[in-house]
């Protein structure tokens, strides 16, 4: 059990880096839980409410919601009625959209990358075979590979449209991209309907307010 655990030999090592490699490759596709980027009108559909407001009032209670949800205020055109806030923190807020990539590989190319990957690798460990084994299991081990922190950036941008004195549209929508050590791990939209449910519910905390 311990040899399989802590290879020695040269077989060993390839065939435990091996797998290692595969259930790489096997995680990654299965782990992936983003949601796909929604069509134009569902997405619309959740971004968007009427109020019988006027656009001043509106405006006002926009900004409101978003201080009350932690973002700040980066740009605000009352005469256009366009307000843009951010977010930067370390908690997760909202799951970012993956948006179909056309030239995504298929299964047959997947697998044949795959096996590629595993050549090349058994040819590195079999030209590394006469390395250095100063290590006692054979594997050389790294005190600094802790990684950071996963940031989270968030924009939001929300644009007023003024149907009449008394009724104003608002429609936001949001972004983001999570960052670690400098690198960007995910981009993507936000619409996931409970961000808006409490956009709009702190919309309507602040119009009572008001």
């Amino acid at each position: 059990m311990y040899r399989f655990i802590h290879p020695r030999t040269i077989i060993g090592k390839s065939f435990n880096l091996l797998l290692i490699t595969y259930l790489s490759f096997s995680l990654s596709g299965c782990a992936s839980t983003r949601p796909e980027k929604p069509p134009t009108t569902v997405a619309r559909a959740l971004e968007t409410r009427t109020y019988e407001n006027g656009l001043n009032t509106v405006l006002k209670a926009s900004i409101n919601a978003l201080q009350d949800m932690n973002y700040t205020i980066d740009v605000l055109n009352s005469d256009v009625g366009l307000i843009t806030a951010s977010r930067t923190t370390e908690q997760k807020q909202s799951a970012l959209d993956q948006e179909k990539d056309e030239s995504e590989l298929s299964g047959f190319q997947k697998f044949f990358l795959v096996m590629g990957v595993f050549v090349i690798v058994g040819i590195l460990l079999s030209a590394l075979s006469g390395g250095d084994n100063s290590s006692s299991d054979g594997w050389s081990r790294s005190k600094n590979d802790e990684k950071g922190p996963v940031i989270y950036r968030y924009k939001v941008t929300v644009n007023l449209n003024e149907l009449s004195p008394t009724a104003t549209q608002v429609r936001v929508s949001a972004s983001g991209e999570a960052e670690q050590d400098g690198s960007i791990l995910q981009t993507g939209g936000v619409h996931e309907s409970e961000f808006f449910q409490k956009y709009f519910t702190n919309m309507n905390t602040a119009l009572f307010l008001e």
